[in-house]
């Protein structure tokens, strides 16, 4: 015969209140299942527990033997619980994470997804914003984490993981004069249409950075349209309203999709970036959950 952890809880409740109705009613279960839990118990220690009364119950001689070793066992069980538990490392809570479009949307839902498999207590919340509102956040306090694509000289005060590298390419709709060129010449660009991200977008200070190695100056583009994602210039770009200088791993979805085409820079032109996960140097290190985070992204196997 074995009994379970709550058949003794349960008789520590009817010793307090002194009734197995009583008992019953505080636990919101039915006084037959109290009476059968007690049976139980009697029939395991082979005497009884209780003196039955009209006025009551009453703890045996036995019943006191047991009262006494019933607390010193839940006890031992909540401590050992509690070890448990530090010792495992469960982590809960909710991690805050200020993003900017292409980490937030292509890279990092497989981080959250892969880390929530050995840690299904931690939630995540996730903000797309553009590189600066990320860093002021970070900076700010407002989140815990940042992932970007620049590091916008603040390398004193903030620790940082590279994510991986991504290819800025040319977006241009289908049929486009350019794809009948073999190669893209840069300067060509100066000839159409030109939609950018704001001026605050890490996109946009890379795709500055490429036309400046090339001797172009961001201000002769025929900068027709400024928008504050990369999904709306994408879709900008399918309507035939431009061109632009985009990310490659959102371009390429839609590329697949048939809707646009991309062209990549000469191999000379450096048009990669890192994509990096940003922490403050002086994060909050009692935040075992930034820590572990963080550890995790740093091994991170895709």
């Amino acid at each position: 015969m074995t009994i379970k952890i709550n058949y003794l809880e349960n008789f520590l409740v009817i010793n307090e209140v002194g009734s197995f109705t009583k008992a019953a009613d505080k636990l919101n279960i039915s006084q037959s299942a109290i009476s059968q839990q007690i049976d139980t118990l009697e029939k395991y220690f082979g005497t009884k527990l209780f003196n039955r009364t009209l006025r009551g119950v009453s703890l045996t001689e036995e019943g006191k033997i047991l009262l006494k070793r019933v607390k010193v066992i839940l006890d031992n069980l909540k401590l050992a619980k509690a070890e448990i538990i530090k010792q495992s490392k469960i982590l809960s809570g909710n991690l805050s994470i200020s993003t900017s479009t292409v980490p937030g949307e292509y890279i990092l839902p497989s981080y959250f997804a892969k880390f929530r498999k050995e840690h299904s207590s931690v939630n995540f919340r996730v903000e797309i914003n553009d590189t600066d509102k990320s860093f002021n956040k970070l900076f700010d306090g407002e989140v815990d984490l940042a992932a970007v694509g620049t590091l916008k000289n603040f390398q004193d005060d903030i620790e940082w993981i590279i994510l991986g590298k991504e290819e800025l390419v040319l977006a241009v709709p289908k049929d486009h004069e350019l794809l009948k060129h073999n190669t893209l010449d840069p300067q060509e660009i100066l000839n159409y249409s030109y939609i950018t991200r704001e001026s605050t977008s890490g996109t946009r200070a890379v795709s500055e950075k490429i036309f400046k190695s090339v001797g172009i100056s961001f201000d002769d583009l025929n900068i027709i349209c400024e928008l504050a994602s990369t999904e709306s210039i994408l879709t900008a770009v399918a309507d035939n309203m431009g061109i632009s200088v985009i990310s490659s791993i959102a371009a390429s979805i839609m590329k697949d999709a048939g809707q646009i085409e991309i062209l990549r820079f000469p191999p000379e032109i450096q048009s990669t970036r890192n994509l990096y996960l940003i922490r403050l140097k002086d994060w909050d290190k009692n935040n075992r959950l930034i820590d572990a985070f963080w550890k995790y992204a740093r091994s991170f196997k895709s």
